[in-house]
């Protein structure tokens, strides 16, 4: 076999093995109940609890809304349930949706250390939505303190957009590192 066929062939292996491992991680597959995606939460036995999810508001703040969501004692199903309520927005006057319709959560990891990984995802649209930096702001805070305030597990957040961690969401805020919970930006 040539080098070149070698090469090929290890190369493509490696790919494999990586992108399997990848699905692996993001799929949940390390057991304790880690990353089970959607299918997995909603088949979960649970009781009413109150969150108090944070949306964007007039003024560059967020306000909590009360919201009652089904959920287990799981905090990786805390952490889905409260992501897909505040993806499916606000039921009060003068709030607004974090992000645009059709944006939904693709997978929730919560590792050891307390960091969550949330992946979001829109199909069709490799880059998280344009926009300035009090509504990049907005919609970045919104996910990281309904999930840090509502959540004791979770001390932090990696946003992933489409699986990938951005270094951006619109070019104003850095989230190539976790992100902590932060009251400022609430009303």
């Amino acid at each position: 076999m040539s080098r070149k066929a070698a090469s090929f062939i290890l190369g493509f292996a490696l790919a494999l093995l990586v992108g399997g491992g990848l699905w692996w991680w993001l799929s949940g597959r390390q057991g304790g109940g880690r990353g089970q995606g959607a299918a997995g939460t909603a088949a979960q036995p649970g009781v009413k609890v109150s969150f108090q999810l944070y949306f964007p508001a007039d003024g560059g703040v967020l306000k909590p809304e009360p919201r009652e969501l089904q959920v287990s004692e799981s905090p990786k199903d805390r952490i889905h349930k409260i992501l897909d309520a505040l993806l499916v927005g606000p039921t009060a006057a003068g709030l607004a949706r974090p992000f645009p319709e059709g944006v939904v959560v693709g997978g929730v990891l919560l590792s050891r250390d307390g960091t969550a990984y949330v992946d979001l995802r829109w199909p069709s649209h490799e880059e998280p939505p344009p926009g300035g930096s009090t509504e990049e702001m907005q919609r970045i805070y919104s996910v990281v303190n309904s999930v840090t305030f509502n959540v004791p597990q979770a001390s932090r957040v990696v946003l992933l957009w489409n699986g990938v961690q951005p270094t951006t969401f619109a070019g104003h805020v850095d989230t190539s590192a976790p992100l902590l919970e932060d009251r400022k930006w609430v009303k």
